[in-house]
């Protein structure tokens, strides 16, 4: 985690110089250590199982894939039938058992153009979309089914 806040410090600083450098670890090695102590988080998936990382990394690559998708589609229905539009609220139920699953199937919506997640009550979510077809199939959605095989391997836990 340490090494990832550090090489993030020198991309976003522009330049690599003994002052940034020294600035970047102690920064670097606060931010580390109020993640691990504080929010308690435990970047573990990294010296886990390779499937492990590796499904996540299928998994981001489709999210990507669908957020550029999704993209196209909101451009074409705004861009050709402003007017008819109709926005929805649709609750639905999520298989999914634990909180991280259920985090990430709700950002995966919300990163995803014209669906929005609004709220999340236990194994149910709020998801706003732009238009109504944009919603058909959220309750089966790929990412759902894709997060309940990770959820269901057994090196996932």
């Amino acid at each position: 985690m340490f090494l990832l806040f550090f090489l993030l410090w020198l991309l976003l600083s522009g330049g690599v110089s003994m002052h940034i450098c020294l600035w970047g670890l102690a920064v670097s090695a606060v931010i580390t250590w109020f993640c691990r102590r504080v929010l308690g988080y435990d970047w573990h998936i990294l010296l886990g199982d390779p499937r492990k990382l590796w499904a996540m990394a299928r998994y981001f690559a489709h999210l990507v894939a669908e957020m550029l998708k999704a993209g196209m589609t909101v451009m074409r229905l705004v861009y050709t039938k402003p007017k008819h539009i109709e926005p929805r609220l649709i609750w639905f139920r999520t298989p999914l058992r634990t909180d991280r699953h259920k985090a990430l199937l709700s950002d995966s919506i919300t990163l995803t153009a014209g669906t929005i997640t609004v709220r999340a009550e236990g194994d149910r979510l709020l998801v706003h979309t732009l238009d109504a077809p944009l919603g058909e199939g959220i309750e089966n959605s790929s990412f759902q089914q894709r997060l309940m095989k990770m959820e269901e391997s057994p090196w996932s836990k």
